[in-house]
This record gives C-alpha cells, sequence and structure tokens, in this order.
C-alpha cells in the first residue's frame, strides 16, 4: 500500500484538525506544513515547517497539498501547486471570484493534477443518504428548500480577515458556498436566477445576508446567514420540502433530523437507511381528512376529482398509501463526523490519483457551481 505525504498550506485551528485526523489513516502522512504565523516557530515531530508555502510546493516528498489559507490566496497556491505536479485539496471557496476560479479550472486541464475542494459535507451519511433519495426519486421532485444559520461571532473581532471581503469574498462566499453545495447536490439541479438581500452592522462589517435561488427543473431555495449572535446560540436548519416529504435537518454538520413522508412499501423500506431511524408515528391516508378548505367550502365539482388509489403532487401521480413520521440521527459526536468526512474526502482523492475513471463525490467543477452561485448573490 501506498503511503501518501501530505502537506499543509495554513496551520491554524482547522489546519491542526486536518492533521489530527488525517494522522489516523494508514495510507497517509502528514509530512510539511507552511504557515507565515506563529504555528512555523512549533516544534513538530516528524513534520517539515515551512517559513514559506513556494518552500512546501517544491518539496519533492509531498505527493498531495491541502490549502487551508484565508480564501484569496487559494488560486494562486492551488494553481502553483498543480503545476509542481502535486495533486490539491483545496479549502473552499475554490476561489473569491470568476476569473481566479476559471484559473484554477485550466490549470487542472493543462497539468492533468487531481484537485477538489473541501466540501466535505456531501461525505456526511445524512446528506448521502438524502443524495441517493433524489438521484432514486424516492421522495419525488424537491421543490423548496430553506437553510436558516445563526453563526457566532465571538471569535470574529472586527479586524478579523473573515469581514475584509477583499480577502474571504464576504458572507455567502465564505462560508454559504458550503449550502449552495450542499442544494447542489441534494437537488441535482443547476442555478438559473440568483438574488442577494444583505445587512450590514457597520462600514466594515457586513453580517446578515439572504439569497433565493430558482433552479433549472424549479426548485425554489432561501439561503439567510447571519454571523451575529453568542456561540451557544449557534443553529442550522435546512428544510426540505418534496412532493412526498417534508424534512427538518439540524445542524451546519448535519446529526439529526425528522421526517414526514407519504410512502409505499418500497419508500417506506428506502428510509431505514438513514442513521438511526426510528418511525415515530405512521396513518393510513385514507383516515386523513383534508383540511386545505374551511368549513362551509363549497364541495370541488366531482368530475375533476383524482382517482382515489394516488395521490397527485405538482400534476405528478404518486402511489402512495401511508403517512409516515419519524427521525434521524448519527450516534457519533459532531467533531466525529467532522473528522471522518475530511477523512473520506482525502480518501476520494486518493482513488482518483490511483484510478482515473474514479468519480469523485466532489468535483472541482461542483465546486465552481457553487462559487458562482455565491458570486451572483453578493452582487
Amino acid at each position: 500500500m501506498k503511503k501518501y505525504k501530505i502537506g499543509i498550506i495554513g496551520y491554524g485551528g482547522f489546519g491542526k484538525f486536518l492533521h489530527h485526523w488525517w494522522g489516523k489513516l494508514e495510507n497517509v502522512e502528514g509530512v510539511a506544513i507552511a504557515d507565515s504565523g506563529k504555528h512555523h516557530q512549533e516544534n513538530i515531530e516528524n513534520v517539515k515547517v515551512y517559513h514559506d508555502w513556494n518552500d512546501l510546493i517544491s518539496d519533492p516528498e509531498v505527493d498531495i497539498v491541502s490549502i487551508v489559507t484565508p480564501p484569496s490566496l487559494h488560486a494562486e497556491m492551488a494553481c502553483a501547486a498543480m503545476r509542481a505536479g502535486k495533486h490539491v485539496l483545496l479549502e473552499k471557496p475554490a476561489a473569491i471570484n470568476e476569473a481566479d476560479a476559471r484559473q484554477i479550472l485550466e490549470t487542472q486541464k493543462e497539468t492533468g493534477m487531481i484537485i477538489t475542494v473541501n466540501h466535505m459535507i456531501r461525505y456526511n451519511p445524512i446528506i448521502k443518504n438524502f443524495i441517493q433519495f433524489e438521484q432514486s426519486g424516492t421522495l419525488g421532485k424537491l421543490r423548496h428548500v430553506v437553510v436558516n444559520n445563526y453563526a457566532q461571532d465571538a471569535a470574529l473581532p472586527a479586524d478579523h480577515w473573515f469581514w475584509n471581503e477583499e480577502i474571504s469574498g464576504g458572507i455567502l462566499i465564505e462560508h454559504g458556498v458550503h449550502f449552495f453545495d450542499i442544494v447542489n447536490a441534494l437537488s441535482g439541479q443547476k442555478y438559473t436566477e440568483v438574488y442577494g438581500l444583505s445587512k450590514r452592522r457597520n462600514e466594515s462589517q457586513r453580517d446578515r445576508v439572504s439569497a433565493m435561488v430558482l433552479y433549472n427543473e424549479g426548485l425554489i431555495a432561501n439561503y439567510y446567514h447571519a454571523f451575529s449572535g453568542p456561540g451557544f446560540f449557534e443553529q442550522t436548519t435546512i428544510s426540505l420540502a418534496y412532493d412526498l416529504a417534508r424534512i427538518e435537518i439540524e445542524g451546519w454538520m448535519p446529526l439529526n433530523g425528522k421526517v414526514t413522508a407519504m410512502v409505499n412499501e418500497a419508500v417506506k423500506e428506502q428510509l431505514k437507511d438513514l442513521p438511526g431511524w426510528k418511525i415515530t408515528q405512521t396513518q393510513a391516508l385514507d383516515n386523513f381528512r383534508d383540511n386545505s378548505r374551511p368549513e362551509g367550502w363549497g364541495a370541488s365539482d366531482p368530475s375533476i376529482a383524482s382517482p382515489k388509489e394516488l395521490t397527485y403532487c405538482g400534476g405528478i401521480a404518486y402511489d402512495v398509501n401511508e403517512m409516515i413520521s419519524g427521525t434521524f440521527e448519527l450516534a457519533e459526536t459532531k467533531g466525529e463526523v467532522y473528522g471522518k468526512c475530511v477523512q473520506s474526502i482525502l480518501l476520494d482523492i486518493i482513488e482518483k490519483i490511483e484510478n482515473k475513471d474514479h468519480k469523485l463525490a466532489i468535483t472541482i467543477e461542483d465546486g465552481f457551481e457553487a462559487l458562482m452561485t455565491a458570486i451572483l448573490s453578493t452582487k
């Protein structure tokens, strides 16, 4: 088994997190870091420490470069690494503008090196299951998504680079891009129209942003992100409205949620794939009353009534006979789930290196698509 040597550019909290979790993999070894801050003074066993990132990408021992720096540096570093013959795992977002992102795409084509963006939430078991449900049509068409992300700003003082949009790109590019990518994966659709709104706390801090996106098969998604509260009040919810189901997913790194769905036996069986799946309520659809009209409302024309054996949503007929409610939940902690996701994306890259026909779960083109949605919503 070949052991792949990893070099990490940027060794703050997240860089150390990556080093920790990748160190648990048998076929991976962290051999070098580059950091311009205080971290280069640390004595890290069996790891070369560089003051200049150019020295790391020139290191012949390094196979894969992980770039964990502020976003405005991503394109320059990624392109230089690929030209130096290194494969790249690039922290999101891929870049902060379209020109830099396209440069990455062009450099990848020129060099043939493997590169992807660290949208590791695609590897979360909950998200993976809902991606599979979309591909199989288990829950019908996905019609509406609402993402609400209430994040802390305690660790983001006014002079932090996060607030400098020339460095970060702003909230929707630096952070919201994760959720644009999740919805792209969950829906299999592409944006056609994008609108954005924002509110500034002051001249230097744009702390609340919102986007509305229309997709090519009719999905409408609403995104709201606020970096304006204490850590204990952080909350992220992803609401999914399918023809046959209403889903609530909790956590920016999804950990649990609930389902209400119209099902038949086949759909009911597929829902068992959700981690920690528990049915909390079941009821035959025949026992439901249509309460969409108030008492006294005139009866509908019986000649246009739907056949009793089918349920129609958006003009599509579904053969379902039962309404169920249930919950799902991962058994691991947030840190464990997060750690396994970053392991999975690195292992995915390694598989692609070893087998050119392997399809990455998240490609550089996927990263570009999410970034473009973020850029358009920021404009």
